[in-house]
């Protein structure tokens, strides 16, 4: 499939569910999961309502019939059916006439762009839901001089099921390097569907490769319970290695990552490699320092897998209702899913090579001498990756001591295999070759 049709089948994804109900447990977040799950034939981990995941609980479901604020001649201030984000996520029922004081004590407004909506969720992550509250622009705030507003707000909390997509697409180990993004915040796209949108693109390439030396694991969940479930509940839950967690992936901002707890992992050398080959101006931040999600869980306490972050940082529409489908730029999105595949091609292809012949290689006799004009920095280092080919190192360490792309390095190595020149030391699990 080529970029436009792949483009094309991101967007029709977004555009059908990203306005949803989509909070931890709702019946439209469970409905988005089910049917993007049959879609890929994924597999689905279910979890009712007051499971425990480690010290975690799975909420009750909210369930949203109508929301408003209206003045008293019928005047619409806040509407539900217009934007998810107008109510508060996990807001309490209510129903009454308010004085505007009153009313003021339960609104919320951007403290930047005050013409926009914010997203509020954090009452999602408590045990009792006794509060209620809208988003409401600070220009709209601005004229509301009435004394009173009627405010009705018609939620029930109930039983639910927290649905998590947890599809595991074997390889020849069951070493296992996880992608996750979150299903969740209602009405916004880089946060979070987008970025599902595009591991989606990502695993349906992975199913068309001949072999895979490593298992995958897709992982779409709310944010933080998703997380929390899988550890708890999950399958083979000891073979997962490493994991990246995908977020704001549909702008043009430079792809940026925080790194894993440790620091330097393989997965932390890997994102390094891949993101040299692509624009400047990306962040190497320390851990959990971008936008910190669902890491604190995979390379937490007890666990500690390590998990990298990849973000376009700062989005300047983060937690607005201009997080929307005119604001996701797919030429960004389908940068974002050739960096993933360079992941996965890292994972893949890195191996120890063995260099089977002594003296530096005349490279004009076997085609593969490099102009220095052209490539003075390739060529400047094709003597030291000559001498790192000893069997020591991974094709991985060869990049970074000669400080060039991951890709050049192992075309180099391919090359040298064709005519026989190189092999492949015995394939070694990541644990090794990081070692």
């Amino acid at each position: 499939m080529d970029a436009a049709q792949r483009k094309e089948r991101m967007k029709t994804l977004i555009d059908r569910y990203y306005r949803l109900n989509r909070v931890s447990v709702s019946d439209e977040t469970s409905r988005f999961v089910r049917e993007l799950a049959e879609g890929l034939q994924a597999d689905v981990l279910s979890l009712p309502s007051g499971t425990r995941c480690l010290t975690w609980t799975i909420p009750r479901k909210w369930a949203v019939r109508e929301a408003y604020i209206e003045t008293m001649g019928g005047e619409r201030i806040a509407d539900y059916t217009r934007h998810p984000m107008y109510l508060h996520s996990y807001s309490a029922p209510f129903s009454g006439i308010v004085s505007r004081e009153e009313l003021m004590e339960h609104i919320t407004t951007h403290p930047s762009w005050e013409d926009r909506l914010i997203y509020q969720n954090r009452w999602q992550y408590r045990r009792e839901h006794t509060q209620w509250a809208f988003s409401v622009p600070a220009t709209v705030v601005k004229e509301m001089k009435d004394e009173a507003y009627r405010v009705h707000i018609d939620v029930t909390f109930e039983d639910g099921t927290l649905d998590v997509i947890d599809w595991i697409l074997p390889g020849e180990t069951e070493e296992t390097v996880f992608f996750a993004a979150h299903t969740c915040h209602p009405g916004q796209v880089n946060d979070g569907i987008a970025c599902l949108a595009v591991l989606v693109e990502l695993f349906r390439y992975l199913q068309t490769l001949p072999r895979r030396k490593y298992t995958y694991r897709l992982i779409l969940g709310p944010e933080y319970f998703a997380a929390a479930a899988v550890l708890a509940h999950g399958k083979n839950v000891r073979s997962l290695r490493y994991g990246y967690y995908l977020d704001m992936a549909a702008n043009l901002l430079p792809m940026s990552f925080s790194r894993s707890f440790a620091g330097n992992t393989y997965a932390d050398r890997v994102a390094r490699s891949v993101l040299q080959g692509y624009e400047a101006g990306r962040l190497d931040t320390p851990y959990r320092s971008l936008y910190g999600n669902d890491e604190m869980f995979y390379d937490g306490p007890g666990f500690e897998i390590p998990t990298v972050c990849l973000s376009r940082h700062p989005y300047p529409y983060y937690h607005t209702d201009w997080d929307d489908l005119e604001h996701c730029d797919f030429e960004g999105l389908e940068e974002t899913y050739r960096i993933l595949v360079d992941i996965v091609s890292t994972y893949e292809s890195d191996c120890v090579p063995v260099r089977l012949y002594e003296g530096p290689l005349y490279l004009s006799g076997y085609d593969l001498y490099i102009d220095p004009l052209q490539d003075p920095k390739g060529y400047g280092a094709l003597q030291a990756i000559q001498i790192y080919m000893n069997g020591e190192r991974s094709l991985l360490d060869i990049a970074e001591k000669a400080d060039v792309s991951f890709a050049f390095v192992h075309r180099f190595f391919a090359d040298l295999r064709k005519h026989g020149l190189a092999i492949e030391r015995e394939s070694r699990v990541l644990e090794e070759i990081e070692s």
